[in-house]
């Protein structure tokens, strides 16, 4: 019998709460509560009250966990970390005591960021992330493998449309948004926030971009990203991208790219607030075969995602459907059981968490450079205008309050906001406007209010630019899945120490024209180096060399 794994649920959010912990109280023969952080006292007394967790194992920060893990006060195998996108710090606190995690997309807003922790991975020679995408984990994304080869795909068309929080959060009774912390925490945690998001989108990019980046890109299109990376791997080149209507964000999106083999594939994200429903279509064409996938989001846990595959058979189509056994965040925690128990590899973790950041950071420099803008700063610029500076002071706390994707994808990348439920939108923007929202990592893009659509006088017109190959993220080889809990704290301070000492990274880009079409745009996408280079790969490299003797084991906590 598969053994009970001990499991600290961080950050007691949308997501822990209409996701995460249901199906942890569903699955009492694997996993058991044993911890809840939060920063919120209201949340952690209201979420702790209802899922059963003790006063002694409630604790305000991941640093006040780890230290009753040090301790042995708490048991503890594993930890879901369902906290806005802030989460590298926290992760290597994590990390650093072998704990494998489950991670909300965003996993950070930066390449820099997101290193940290594919650099830790490497040091320590093994996996101890997993990335949250649920629906990488359907059953029915089976029926694609199982039908239709990569070298046979003629087409795949994969379409999102993303209400707002009622619709999809509404059936799950999430408890309300706590602002119970200090003003003056408050606005620490808000400046850090914005300090990251300024980091990932660029000193020059505006308030809409850095929405576009958080709500549209590292939660809507990172989870459409990770779902077909599951079925047939990760896009080698990125033809188009599209967003419109100008000026609403997050709007709506389109890329356009291709596999390895030249198959091409269309990925379509749409925010539209008013919409009744979540709904999500997933269609694989060949020459002989038509498959349809018709996805549940994580939040409906009872739900199941269905696959309908068509094709002929001696003159006459013949379809076969099916549906999932288990709905997809049931699937992915079992996935997780796996990984933490005997080492399975996931789907998705931070060295493909690092490769989409660095995709979609891509895609927004195309597109704001399309508008004939820049999001490097502008060192002539040293007054922002009022607009701007306006924007500047609402970035934190509209990031924060936005809190995916995912995808849904993603598309489960990329957090959820409590905006009004359907009969609120019924009555008017305004209350959706003024629904106080949460941030709980890959659902951002829900949190995005309608009077960013109403406000932002929209054209038919979108922006649209053609984009060129991708190059492979250099040493993302493969890594070890997790081992047992130990004590890795001597690995990450090697990982610093070298970290601190390699020379500042640097970007670069430029912007092409294209002979074909001269009404397009076209963007230079070999992408620059990781963050941390080739140079920091060596450092860690060494770093590894001179950590403990071949065949001994650090101390196990």
């Amino acid at each position: 019998m598969p053994r009970i794994l001990n499991i600290a649920v961080i950050g007691a959010g949308t997501m822990a709460q209409a996701v995460h912990l249901p199906v942890l109280r569903r699955r009492w023969d694997r996993f058991a509560v044993t911890a809840l952080v939060d920063h919120s006292p209201r949340r952690r007394r209201e979420s702790a009250d209802v899922w059963g967790v003790e006063e002694e194992h409630r604790f305000e920060t991941v640093a006040d966990l780890v230290a009753a893990v040090r301790a042995k006060d708490v048991a503890l195998d594993a930890a879901v970390l369902a906290t806005d996108g802030l989460h590298v710090e926290d992760l290597l606190l994590l990390l650093r005591r072998g704990i494998p995690v489950l991670v909300e997309p965003p996993l950070g807003y930066s390449a820099q960021e997101v290193a940290r922790i594919s650099d830790f991975e490497r040091l320590v020679g093994r996996r101890l992330v997993m990335m949250a995408y649920p629906q990488q984990y359907d059953e029915v994304l089976d029926e694609v493998v199982d039908n239709i080869r990569a070298r046979d795909v003629r087409m795949i068309d994969h379409e999102v449309l993303m209400p707002a929080s009622g619709p999809l959060f509404g059936r799950a009774h999430v408890t309300a948004s706590a602002y119970d912390l200090p003003s003056e925490k408050r606005q620490e945690r808000r400046k850090t926030l914005q300090e990251a998001v300024v980091a990932g989108a660029g000193e020059g990019a505006t308030q809409r971009d850095r929405d576009l980046y958080v709500k549209g890109l590292l939660t809507g299109i990172a989870h459409q990203l990770a779902i077909t990376e599951r079925i047939y791997g990760p896009l080698t080149e990125l033809t188009a991208v599209r967003h419109w209507p100008k000026g609403v964000i997050p709007g709506s999106l389109e890329l356009l790219g291709e596999l390895e083999d030249g198959a091409p594939v269309r990925l379509v994200w749409h925010y539209l607030p008013f919409a009744p429903e979540y709904s999500e279509t997933y269609e694989v064409l060949s020459a002989r075969k038509r498959i349809d996938l018709a996805l549940e989001p994580p939040s409906f846990v009872d739900s199941r995602s269905r696959s309908s595959l068509r094709e002929k058979e001696h003159g006459r189509v013949v379809v076969t459907s099916r549906s999932s056994d288990l709905g997809a965040a049931e699937s992915m925690w079992e996935a997780f059981h796996e990984f933490v128990d005997k080492g399975k590899e996931p789907h998705a973790g931070a060295a493909e968490a690092l490769a989409q950041v660095e995709i979609l950071r891509e895609v927004l420099k195309t597109l704001v450079e399309a508008d004939g803008r820049s999001l490097e700063a502008d060192p002539e610029e040293e007054v922002p205008d009022q607009e701007e500076a306006s924007d500047q002071a609402e970035v934190s706390e509209q990031a924060e309050d936005a809190g995916a994707t995912e995808d849904a994808g993603a598309t489960e990348d990329t957090s959820a906001a409590e905006d009004a439920d359907d009969a609120d939108a019924d009555a008017g923007a305004d209350d959706i406007a003024d629904s106080e929202a949460e941030s709980d990592g890959s659902e951002a893009a829900a949190g995005s209010t309608a009077s960013d659509e109403d406000s932002a006088a929209p054209s038919a017109e979108g922006t649209s630019v053609r984009i060129g190959p991708l190059t492979p993220v250099p040493g993302t080889g493969e890594i070890p899945p997790a081992a047992p809990t130990e004590d890795l704290s001597s690995a990450a301070d090697q990982l610093e120490a070298a970290r601190s000492a390699r020379p500042q990274a640097t970007t670069a880009g430029a912007a092409v024209s294209r002979d074909d079409d001269p009404h397009q745009s076209a963007v230079d996408t070999d992408r620059a180096e990781p963050a941390d280079g080739d140079a920091w790969a060596a450092a860690a490299d060494d770093a590894a060399k001179d950590g403990a003797p071949e065949g001994e084991e650090p101390p196990r906590s």
